[in-house]
Order: C-alpha cells, then structure tokens, then sequence
C-alpha cells in the first residue's frame, strides 16, 4: 500500500538518487476499485473512472424535467450538467475539507461579477472555530491588518529577553482557494443553463424531478437542489452494482495482483522523476514524513488531516 511505497521511495530518494534522476523508478497502479454487476467483474482504476461510470449508467435510466416551466431537459444538455456538476462537487468537497460551509461560501460571492472567495481564514479561538470568507488579495490584506494578532503573513514577534513569542489567544491558518477562478467559469455556464448559484442550498419546493423510467412504471424524484440532481443520478447508477473499494493490495490473490497490477500487458505504471524543479520540495516532504524530528510530521498531519478522503484505520 502507501505506506510500503513511501517507504521504498524514501531508500531509493536518500541511497540511489540517480535511479530516480535518471527515470529508473517506476510505481505500478493497482485499481481501487472491483465492480460486480450482471455476474460480471471489472477493475475501475480512480474515482474518476468511477465517477464516469456511473453517470453513463444513471443518465441513461432517467429523465430531467424542471419543475418551473414544466420542460423535460434533453439528453445533450443533462449530459453538460452533469459534466459540471462533477467537478462542482469536488469543489463543493474541497471547502468543506478546509473547514468552511460551501454554501456560506457561495453567498460571499460577488454577485456583480460572479467572483468566488480567494482566501479563506480559520480562525481557531479555544473551542470555537470561525471562518471568514475574502474575495481578493486586497480583502485579504486589509483583514490581516485589522486583525494584526493572527500574523497571517508571517510568525509572531519574538519579545522580551528570553526570547519567549507573545502568547496568542487566537490561532489562524490562511487558505489560498485555487481553483476559484475555474470554478467562476463553470458556475456561469451553469447559470446559460438555467441552474442558478442561489439554488445550490436546498430550497423549501422541489427545483426538478428526476424521472427513472417510463410509463406508468416510472418513479419521479423530486430534487430540492442542484446538487441533489448528481446525487440521484449516481444513487440510480449504483443500482444492481456490487463496488467492492480496495484497502490495500494484501485483499488481492496472487492471480488478481497479476491480472491488474503486474500484467506487462496490461499494467499501468507511474514513472517517477527528480529535477530541478521538484528536487526542494521532494526533499522538504520526504523529510517531514521520514525524518527523525516528530514535531514537523506532527504539524503537517494536523495541517492535511482534513484532505483525507479515504482513512482506513
């Protein structure tokens, strides 16, 4: 598992560097997941293979229809929804990851200019724990100068003789929200297809319904949100599907480790590369992961906890 592969990556870092400078080293990429569906298997490789998978399934049993005009949706245009709403809840997973409410993210938005927050500021005060939500580098700025004991910008200053920092009553860690600009794009093309940004909370009456099957037979899902709609398509996708999410390559035999991770027929595989413009920050991570001083490895876990999708404890 990954546990083993950073390890081994760690010896062939610090004892054979030109292995990896010199593109030697290579991982192989076992699926994650075993889908079972008509008595027949298949490997998925990644969440986005599964993803897919599931909404070519889902769509393909349904039809949308919006309630507020009573119009069914065509399948060219579910199938553009659909493509942004995937990366829209990847989005929607990021931010709450980070600690804040997506939807009270959203409402921070400009709504002149559709401008999602940049900056996000937790802000950690004993037990309570609150999050300011800034548009720009320049909201920002003014922020940290209003609130100069965060020291968002840098550690605080050392006083007196013994060279003790001033004790902080409030704790901030400043998060640079990347993918905001994307995001902007896709919540406008959302907007040309009638999906407003307002409706991503749910509302008090359904917004569509999502009609699985036809005829008298047909079931009709009312959705009271925009996420809702990527929620029962891959819910009616899933249906009559086993998914059997690997742990680690000791659930496999002998044959399934051949068959879709080792086959050179069939493998995929990883080539790892050292240069110039990885070497610091190669050398910065397997450092806090491997080294002897605990306190780093300590602080970047309590840093990344929350980027944790999968802990299999």
């Amino acid at each position: 598992g990954s546990h083993i592969r950073t390890l081994l990556l760690t010896f062939f870092f610090r004892q054979m560097p030109e292995l990896v400078k010199r593109g030697h080293i290579y991982v192989a990429q076992p699926p994650l997941y075993q889908v079972t569906r008509k008595k027949r298997e298949e490997y998925v490789q990644n969440d986005e293979e599964m993803d897919a998978i599931l909404l070519e399934l889902g769509s393909g049993e349904i039809t949308l229809r919006n309630v507020s005009d009573n119009t069914k949706v065509d399948s060219d245009k579910l199938k553009q929804i659909l493509g942004l709403l995937v990366p829209m809840a990847k989005f929607a997973d990021i931010i709450r990851r980070h600690g804040a409410d997506f939807e009270t993210y959203l409402q921070h938005r400009n709504t002149e200019t559709g401008e999602l927050p940049h900056y996000l500021v937790i802000i950690r005060e004993g037990n309570e724990v609150n999050v300011k939500y800034l548009l720009d580098r320049d909201t920002l700025a003014n922020f940290a100068r209003e609130n100069a004991d965060l020291h968002l910008f840098g550690k605080p200053e050392v006083e007196g003789a013994n060279g003790t920092a001033p004790k902080q009553t409030r704790r901030a860690r400043l998060i640079e929200v990347h993918e905001a600009h994307g995001m902007k794009a896709r919540f406008k093309q959302l907007d040309e297809l009638g999906l407003h940004v307002d409706h991503f909370s749910s509302q008090d009456k359904p917004l569509f319904e999502v009609i699985e099957g036809d005829g008298d037979n047909a079931k009709v899902h009312p959705v009271f949100s925009i996420p809702g709609i990527l929620d029962k398509v891959m819910e009616i996708g899933k249906r009559g599907m086993e998914i059997k999410r690997f742990k680690g390559l000791g659930e496999m035999n002998a044959k399934q480790l051949f068959e879709t991770t080792m086959d050179p027929n069939k493998r995929t595989l990883l080539q790892i590369k050292l240069d110039e413009s990885n070497a610091h920050e190669a050398e910065r991570i397997f450092t806090i992961l491997m080294g002897d001083v605990v306190e780093p490895r300590k602080h970047f876990i309590e840093e990344n906890a929350l980027n944790v999708r999968n802990l299999d404890v």
